[in-house]
């Protein structure tokens, strides 16, 4: 008892003070591991001494809980000077820097407590052949893993890492494991330390929601060439705690690798096992500098992921949602499903790489002006086209809104992200309309959902804090200075920072005038509107441009008399060349520049009488491109608009017939990029003396179709083959008295490049062709063809061919019909703008109507039929589009006729009967553009 008195007086004293030390026959010789001791009196301090030399580094592990007694542990040296404090004997940490021997002092947490007690003594600066060895598991083999119990008297265990047997930084996983019916709380220590006393950097990857770490990820960096201790300190209860430990560097063992894609790409798969499996994924790229946005999908939202770099460095926490790590050219992508969250069965991986050195990735577009904001971008987002990207010119302190919405009828909408340079994502919400902000140079970025295998959307990024991008608001010239009474003209605004929102005011006449923004360009530096002078008094008008709350006095715009009615009948007459650019035939011979016009005289030629003519017909063929570009066909001697007659691509041969006016007896054609060649060959003209026929419009009809055998033999026409279709006395048109037909020739399934020439039965088949195909292509075209005998021909030069013909109305002398007033070719709808129709894409079976009486200079009654250039573009799949009267019922009749990714345009007269024209798209989704020729008016 005297003894016992002694060691509690020598407790009492200071941390590291001098104290009497027990005596040695007081205290239990022991040795390193387990002791199991037991308290008979309350308040008893157990001495025990310890087989540790001084240098030595020893742990001194207790039951956190459960059965036995809580105890403290002090160590103590001969002398009694303090060794270390407890947290350092829980860490392994305890140096023994006394005089041996050494003596650990025990006694119960709770002074008045009895019964047995534990304590665990393990030896850290040398590994101990008592400690299991702690293997190194792979990603693909989990059989490495060491389960260790407690309870029955066992509450803690240690492990051992060898030197040679581990890498720089490794990824340990504890499952914990208890009966569902304790009432005992769990707690656990993990630790570990090198033979020198230092313990490697650990990191917790914590999981939301995980109130008790049943399953948990720790991220260490590990010193080569050292050994270390692994210590666990748990409950003498029933339990039981699974370790393992894996390579996540760039050696590690077990993980798929695959290199990063554009963005975009497919993404890798894979299976989730059950909850708790882990999957790796290494992911390579080129340059250290390269950053990558990597992302888990899953139809739950489960798949956590945490990636580490070739070091093992910790590049993104454990998270459900992208990261854009850098400064690495690899990295292991470790995927699992936590315990209690749902368990998809399968998840994919977007490893994009988004910026290299040289600037955000080449696939991304790239912005011209985000002063108003950027879009609106449609589209489909699936497992082959999993993400768009764009880079926007952004500052700091610009703030954006983004609106997103399913196209489709679905719920499931991309989510956006705006990128830094520092790939930090700067949207917030969680759900449309976001707001994000902006820095320099930000990446916008949509991908495909987690819980959606398609989805088609909308999406619009809005300019809060106009203007954005750094660029200041400045308004310049307004061009032209002169116009029309009567038409519509086009105003160009040249400035910065330009946007739709802005508007040009006339005044000085009756009443203000106010010009209609139709179109900005890319880089928000041309503006275009319209302005309906029709009722304009001539004279000079004062231009202001209006732009974010302030008025911008530009100049005047002198607006001339109106010009004479132009009303007239047409003429058609035998088809003939009158300019080809490759021969020199009208036009000097040479193929027509970017940016360039050729002029072509057409009155007083080809039996085109020299005064009296109002507009000319004429089937105009672009041929060997070496770019991208269209063209356009106007009047000489007036401004050109907008509008457009071809588009092609580079090399692509196709024709389309055009209705210009004739102001001077020439008509201009303007090419916009590259260089072409251009054939026009004429098929009648309108006259004002009264000589020619009246148009009579009639329900699109089809009258042929070579696949069917209607109307001619089911056969394809072959090389140098002929097919004639009677046309009087059918579908409505008289058998007598009908000059020429309005025919929608479609050419299909050509087995290779050729022409068809459509001209009048009975006569001598000229040079002039009308359709103009490459093998396999499907192309429209419309003719307007002369009628001699009741009958139309169709020749096809070379290979074979299926032929579709659609009547759309017919010439007559009976005077029955409509007389025609061409009018500045102007542009009336254009869903990429939002002009006369809703701003997006016409989808799948979908239908845009347009008003086109009361609008550039069409009347507002008595209008029979407009004649209208229509363009589709940017389709995403094979499809047609027909246009017909609303109002009324559409049938099989099509106008035009495109394959995914083909711009294609096609002449198109539609009778009118509410005023108002229909378009219908089979298939897909595509933009569509209609620019007004004139129209027929009873």
């Amino acid at each position: 008892m005297t003894c016992l008195l002694a060691v509690l007086a020598a407790l009492l004293l200071p941390v590291g003070a001098a104290r009497a030390a027990p005596a040695a026959e007081d205290c239990a010789v022991v040795a390193e591991g387990r002791y199991a001791g037991n308290f008979t009196d309350a308040g008893q301090t157990h001495c025990l001494q310890l087989p540790s030399p001084q240098g030595a580094r020893i742990a001194a592990l207790t039951s956190r809980g459960g059965a036995g007694v809580s105890v403290q542990v002090d160590v103590v040296d001969r002398n009694g000077a303090a060794q270390c404090e407890a947290g350092d004997l829980v860490r392994g940490e305890c140096a023994l820097t006394g005089t041996a021997p050494f003596r650990a002092l025990v006694h119960a947490d709770d002074l008045g407590a009895t019964g047995p007690y534990g304590v665990h003594f393990v030896r850290t600066d040398v590994l101990q052949a008592g400690c299991q060895v702690l293997p190194a598991g792979s990603f693909a083999d989990d059989a490495a893993a060491v389960r260790l119990e407690t309870g029955n008297g066992v509450f803690s265990h240690c492990l051992t890492i060898p030197a040679d047997a581990h890498s720089t930084a490794e990824l340990l996983r504890i499952r914990y494991g208890l009966p569902d019916d304790t009432e005992l709380y769990p707690d656990y220590a993990i630790t570990m330390i090198d033979t020198d006393g230092n313990g490697p950097s650990c990191y917790d990857h914590p999981v939301p929601g995980q109130q008790l770490r049943t399953d948990g990820l720790s991220s260490c960096s590990f010193t080569a060439g050292k050994a270390y201790t692994v210590l666990l300190e748990g409950q003498d209860a029933a339990r039981s705690h699974t370790l393992v430990r894996r390579d996540v560097t760039a050696t590690a063992k077990g993980c798929a690798a695959s290199a990063a894609t554009a963005v975009g790409a497919p993404a890798t798969t894979g299976t989730s096992g059950q909850n708790g499996t882990l999957r790796c994924h290494r992911i390579t790229t080129a340059a250290a500098a390269d950053r990558l946005l990597v992302n888990p999908r899953d139809a739950h939202d489960s798949t956590h992921m945490l990636v580490m770099d070739n070091t093992g460095g910790i590049s993104c926490h454990q998270k459900t949602w992208a990261c854009t790590p850098t400064g690495s050219t690899g990295y292991q992508v470790v995927t699992h499903v936590p315990e209690n969250w749902s368990l998809p069965a399968s998840y994919r991986l977007d490893a994009w790489r988004i910026a290299t050195a040289a600037g955000h990735a080449p696939e991304c577009t790239r912005a011209g002006s985000i002063a108003y904001g950027y879009g609106p971008l449609t589209g489909t987002l699936s497992a082959e086209r999993t993400g768009v990207c764009a880079v926007l010119p952004s500052v700091s302190g610009d703030r954006f809104r983004v609106g997103i919405t399913a196209t489709d009828g679905g719920t499931s909408t991309p989510e956006p992200a705006l990128y830094s340079s520092a790939g930090t994502n700067l949207c917030m919400g969680s759900s449309s309309p976001y707001t994000c902000q902006g820095t320099d140079q930000s990446l916008f970025v949509l991908a495909l959902p987690d819980e959606a295998e398609r989805t088609a959307y909308r999406a619009e990024v809005v300019c809060t804090t106009a203007p954005c991008g750094g660029e200041e608001l400045s308004v310049g010239t307004v061009t032209p200075n002169t116009a029309q009474s009567g038409t519509v003209a086009t105003l160009t605004v040249q400035g910065t920072a330009l946007g739709m929102s802005n508007t040009i005011q006339l005044t000085g006449g009756p009443a203000p005038l106010t010009a209609k923004t139709v179109s900005v360009s890319e880089d928000a530096r041309t503006l275009k509107a319209t302005v309906d002078l029709r009722t304009a008094p001539a004279g000079n008008w004062n231009i202001s441009v209006i732009a974010l709350g302030s008025e911008y006095p530009r100049g005047t715009l002198t607006v001339t008399p109106p010009a004479g009615s132009g009303q007239g009948t047409y003429k058609p007459i035998t088809p003939t060349r009158l300019m080809d650019t490759r021969e020199g035939l009208g036009v000097p011979k040479a193929k027509v520049g970017q940016g360039g016009t050729v002029t072509l005289q057409v009155t007083g030629t080809a039996g085109i009488p020299a005064t009296g003519v109002t507009a000319v017909v004429l089937n105009v063929t672009a041929t060997d491109p070496n770019t991208a570009s269209y063209v356009s066909v106007y009047p000489n001697g007036t401004t050109r608009t907008s509008a457009s007659n071809l588009n092609f691509t580079a090399g692509q041969t196709i024709p389309n017939l055009v209705v210009v006016p004739v102001v001077n007896g020439k008509v201009s054609f303007y090419n916009n990029a590259g260089s072409v060649d251009l054939i026009a060959d004429v098929a009648g003209y309108y006259t004002t003396d009264g000589s020619g026929s009246t148009y009579k419009p009639i329900t699109p009809t089809r009258l042929m179709d070579t696949r069917e055998g209607l109307g001619v033999p089911r056969a394809k026409v072959g090389q140098g083959g002929t097919v004639t279709l009677q046309v009087t006395g059918t579908a409505g048109i008289p058998a007598s008295g009908v000059t020429a037909v309005v025919l929608n020739v479609t050419a299909t399934e050509p087995t290779t490049s050729s022409h068809v020439s459509v001209y009048p039965n009975g006569t001598a088949r000229t040079s002039a062709s009308n359709l103009n195909f490459t093998a396999g292509l499907t192309i429209p075209n419309l003719v307007v063809v002369p009628v001699v005998n009741g009958k139309v021909s169709f020749y096809n030069n070379a290979g074979s061919v299926d032929l579709i013909a659609d009547v759309a109305g017919y010439y007559t002398t009976d005077g029955s019909g409509s007389t025609y007033k061409p009018i500045t070719p102007t542009r009336l709808m254009d869903t990429r703008e939002g002009l006369g129709v809703p701003r997006a894409k016409v989808g799948q079976g979908g239908t845009v109507t347009l008003q086109v009486t009361g609008t550039a200079g069409i009347p507002a009654t008595g209008v029979t039929a407009v004649v209208l250039n229509v363009t589709a573009t940017d389709p995403n799949t094979a499809s047609y589009v027909s246009v017909y009267p609303n109002g009324t019922t559409r049938t099989s009749a099509s106008n035009l006729n495109f394959t995914a990714g083909l711009t294609i345009p096609n002449l198109v007269v539609v009778p009118v009967v509410n005023g108002k024209v229909s378009f219908y798209n089979n298939a897909g989704s595509v933009d569509l553009i209609a620019d007004v020729a004139g129209y027929y008016t009873s």
